[in-house]
């Protein structure tokens, strides 16, 4: 669909005069929306006007067939051009060609065929439809289909319009898509449950095995019969305990990953670092540990989370050494001040008001020269943005997209033989 919007943003270079131009852009509209319906079911593309002589008997190809376009402002006049046409080229009538007429024409057509009424224009089509069957020794429903687009649709001052109409349609079957898949093979509650178990399993087994460990640790062998009956009562209570974290990390990592836009690895580092503070949460209410002691442990338990974000945020970025503790210690400290807000434990403002200033307290350490780097980090992620912004907006014209997206594309280091600089290399990738 991008590849027609350009074609059509340069008038000057479709074939015919202000009155003719919308044969050739109904043409390639066609084939551009056949060819993005083929590629939204998951098909090969069938239609194709590359490599088609513009002024020949074929116009381009639809699912395997050679294929004329014919726009009229009126039916009767789309039909006597079809019968000029086929009585020109016999070649293209018998090798199968078939003719494509705007699409409201063709319901006029059959609704006149189909008609058992007679009036001078009802009768004036059946009379060009027979000479046509006559002409070609082939049935009308052979010849003659509807294009995608009606007559209207394609001319010059409505065409971008007509385009854009057909990206919404595109979009929404894809979403509808989208969501029958999701219900057929998606994330469900009886896949959480599975989910859950398998992590119960696996939790239950791991702090079994390690409980085992620890005792035979202190001297005792569960093989040898040394293990009282305390003993395996522990070691049931320590099963038990890690079979229920195992199951709610197993739920919750299914969730995390199925049902947001979260990518595995930092869902489950996510998904532990959460679990963590939740026990921090319940150690500090105790009184088991003072507010400090939950600040630092805290960030180390979200670190984890906070390094695999940050590896997924920055890319191929390089970030100096010094630096990774305030970008680590920010990114924890958020997901700490996130848990606390979110309920793991009761509003804990205080605590929140912390951890914000251990992150502002940790970006004060950096120097000079540290915080310079860190506002070049802001600025080529803000400029990301920005080139981003432009290089998508279909409001602007087409050099400044492209000229946006080159700069982008060298902005994020894709190697130089590898982008796209103008209509010229588009066209060559997309024939590759």
């Amino acid at each position: 669909m991008l590849k027609v919007r350009d074609f059509v943003s340069s008038p000057e270079n479709i074939l015919g005069n202000a009155d003719t131009k919308h044969g050739e852009i109904a043409e390639h509209v066609h084939v551009a929306i056949r060819r993005a319906k083929d590629l939204l079911n998951q098909r090969p593309p069938s239609a194709s006007i590359d490599g088609v002589p513009r002024t020949g008997p074929v116009d381009y190809q639809d699912g395997g067939r050679i294929m004329q376009s014919k726009f009229y402002s009126k039916l009767s006049d789309a039909l006597k051009a079809v019968k000029s046409h086929a009585e020109r080229n016999e070649g293209f009538v018998s090798s199968g060609g078939r003719y494509h007429i705007p699409k409201d024409q063709y319901g006029e057509l059959k609704q006149a065929l189909e008609s058992g009424s007679s009036s001078r224009s009802i009768d004036h089509i059946k009379g060009v439809v027979e000479k046509l069957e006559q002409t070609t020794g082939r049935p009308l429903d052979d010849l003659v289909e509807p294009s995608e687009l009606t007559y209207d649709e394609v001319q010059p001052d409505r065409i971008h319009e007509t385009i854009k109409d057909r990206e919404s349609s595109l979009a929404d079957r894809n979403k509808e898509l989208k969501d029958q898949a999701r219900k057929e093979h998606g994330p469900s509650l009886s896949g959480a449950a599975t989910a859950a178990a398998l992590g119960a399993a696996a939790g239950g087994g791991v702090s079994f095995a390690q409980t085992l460990w620890i005792k035979y640790r202190d001297g005792k062998n569960p093989f040898r019969g040394e293990f009282s009956h305390e003993d395996w009562k522990g070691i049931g209570l320590d099963t038990a305990k890690g079979a229920g974290v195992g199951a709610v990390s197993g739920a919750s990592l299914y969730l995390a990953t199925n049902y947001t836009d979260l990518a595995a690895p930092f869902a489950g580092a996510l998904v532990s670092g959460l679990m963590g503070i939740g026990t921090l949460v319940a150690l500090r209410e105790s009184g088991e540990i003072d507010d400090d002691q939950f600040v630092d442990c805290s960030l180390m338990v979200a670190s984890e989370a906070a390094i695999v974000g940050l590896s997924a945020a920055a890319g191929q970025t390089l970030v100096p050494i010094p630096m990774l503790g305030a970008f680590i210690g920010s990114i924890a400290g958020r997901i700490v001040a996130s848990a606390l807000r979110d309920g793991l434990g009761k509003a804990e403002s205080e605590l929140i008001k912390r951890l914000e200033a251990y992150q502002a307290e940790a970006v004060e350490k950096l120097d000079d020269a540290l915080r310079a780097v860190m506002d070049e980090l802001n600025a080529y992620f803000g400029q990301l943005s920005d080139l981003a912004s432009l290089a998508f907006d279909e409001t602007i014209n087409t050099e400044l997209r492209l000229a946006a997206s080159v700069q982008m594309a060298a902005a994020i280091q894709v190697p130089d033989h590898q982008i796209l600089r103008s209509k010229a290399d588009l066209d060559g990738f997309m024939e590759e």
